[in-house]
């Protein structure tokens, strides 16, 4: 301890309802939903990997489903914000 200073690192997550949160730090992707082999997932484009990752249906701040160890994602994960239906999505890679 240098100084005398501690230097105090910590996520800033915010409530948005009784179960979910968002972290302030982590970057929003859109996610789109879709029923795959009988139950509702969100789709999210990583743009790291290259791949679509799948996530539970709701809202909120979610860990890195990353497969590039590289990525950012890994520090502060992500938030699903809904952007629709998965036959609305871009067809291009977004």
């Amino acid at each position: 301890m240098a100084g005398g200073r501690i230097k105090l690192e910590r996520q800033v997550k915010v409530p948005i309802d009784e179960v979910a949160v968002i972290d302030i730090e982590a970057p929003v992707l859109g996610a789109f939903e879709a029923k795959y082999r009988g139950v509702v997932r969100w789709f999210v484009w990583c743009k790291h990997c290259q791949i679509w990752h799948d996530h539970g249906p709701a809202e909120g701040h979610r860990e890195a489903h990353c497969q590039e160890w590289t990525s950012p994602y890994w520090k502060n994960g992500y938030n699903l914000a809904y952007a629709g239906r998965w036959r609305d999505r871009p067809k291009a890679s977004p």
